[in-house]
């Protein structure tokens, strides 16, 4: 054995052996996925060092993108320097993308068979990880409770809080990948069993968020639905409406700070609680803003903002609870209009390699299409802008992708069967 075919199935079995836990990282809240993209990346390199000659590290576009977000990343790291905060959460943003960077190297040298494999993994973690998240919700976050035990002297309502929020985070990561997982069942199953496996997932996650009380998996879906059906008619037109949302949610965000300021105190005062605080904390973040439009007030500086506001229940809760739940708004408010325009850029260097990532296959496109539109909305409405495993999520929910055949090899595939 060379020790490049003994790399070659160290790095499959390590794909197949952490790729496996899918759903016990969704589980957990998604958290572990910055670990993952590390894991994957790490091993994704010592691929490409044993076979350099036939896969270059980056194409001309790859470059280029990564750049763009290493240049994003430094203005990031400096506007730390008056925030207080320092450059390590993007230092640690830049390695993470820097590893990221090898893992469509490594699922693109795999062999089909094995790509085979990963997807009907990814497929059956994911309709089993999405029941177990509704049964522990039913049962009043009872598997929670099994699997950690609650010890002596420690809160039984501070648990559940927690495992609320996990789960919550668990239903967002399932929404975010739908799109990717339908185009799987679409092409990896045979019709009946595709349509029986898309419509299944989806009701269980419907179920699960509705037992949960969260609103934004369901307008996750939703969202996704026309730009999946356009990536699918269209690779080129999803992709560019996709990606454009993506960058319009950045550049544009000031703006909803603009609408929440007018919706005024009567509107906020009728919503539910969660969106009255949002639409304040956009309100707050604009002024914020405002305060230094150009270069921001610095990295993770939303943080330490502890300006309050008294509930409708008579509670003083702060206006920013740790970030602003909205990406552009937080880049406008740590990083400035400099730090969103050089993120927007990024976001726009993205297109070609994503669009030799999908070629002109329909279920490619729909899934990163869909995925894109997604991470948008998310992005808008409940995630941090730094948080490490959104980026390892939403990357991974891209670069999965290639594990989706192609459309030369399911007309090939209907011709011999």
């Amino acid at each position: 054995m060379t020790f490049r075919s003994l790399i070659d199935r160290v790095a499959t079995g390590w794909l197949l052996l952490w790729l496996s836990f899918f759903a016990v990282y969704i589980h957990m809240g998604g958290l572990a996925f910055a670990g993952l993209v590390i894991l994957l990346g790490a091993v994704g390199w010592v691929v490409w060092l044993t076979q350099r000659q036939e896969y270059p590290a980056l194409t001309r576009p790859g470059l280029v993108c990564l750049s763009a977000f290493l240049i994003f990343f430094l203005w990031l790291g400096v506007s730390g320097l008056w925030s207080g905060a320092g450059p390590e959460t993007a230092i640690r943003l830049a390695g993470q993308m820097a590893l990221f960077a090898s893992i469509p190297i490594l699922l693109r040298t795999r062999t089909e068979q094995t790509r085979d494999t990963l997807s009907h993994i990814l497929m059956a973690m994911s309709l089993g990880g999405v029941a177990v998240l509704a049964l522990d919700v039913a049962s009043g976050y009872g598997i929670n409770t099994l699997l950690d035990p609650i010890g002596p002297g420690e809160s039984l309502n501070k648990r559940q809080g927690e495992a609320e929020m996990n789960i919550g985070r668990g239903h967002v990561v399932y929404a975010l990948l739908t799109p990717l997982l339908i185009a799987l069942f679409a092409t990896r199953l045979s019709r009946g069993w595709a349509i029986a496996a898309s419509l299944g997932f989806v009701a269980v996650l419907l179920t699960g968020t509705l037992l949960n009380r969260l609103a934004v998996a369901p307008v996750l879906l939703i969202g996704a639905a026309p730009l999946f059906w356009m990536g699918f008619r269209s690779p080129r037109w999803g992709l560019r409406l996709s990606l454009g949302a993506a960058c319009a949610s950045i550049l544009l965000a000031p703006l909803v700070g603009v609408i929440s300021r007018l919706m005024g105190e009567g509107v906020m005062a009728s919503l539910p609680m969660s969106w009255d605080h949002r639409l304040r904390m956009w309100d707050y973040s604009l002024a914020r803003i405002s305060e230094a439009p150009l270069l921001g007030k610095g990295l993770d500086s939303s943080r330490n903002m502890q300006d309050a506001f008294t509930t409708r229940i008579g509670v003083d809760v702060p206006f920013v609870s740790l970030h602003p739940h909205n990406f552009g708004l937080q880049t406008w408010m740590e990083a400035g209009a400099l730090g969103a325009v050089l993120l927007t850029i990024a976001l726009l260097t993205l297109y070609r390699p994503l669009r030799r990532l999908v070629g002109v296959d329909p279920w490619r496109s729909a899934a990163v299409s869909g995925t894109l539109m997604s991470a948008t909305i998310a992005s808008a409405v409940t995630v941090g802008a730094w948080q490490y495993w959104w980026w390892g999520l939403v990357g991974l929910g891209l670069t999965l992708a290639a594990l989706i055949p192609s459309q030369h090899r399911l007309n090939t595939n209907r011709l011999t069967d």
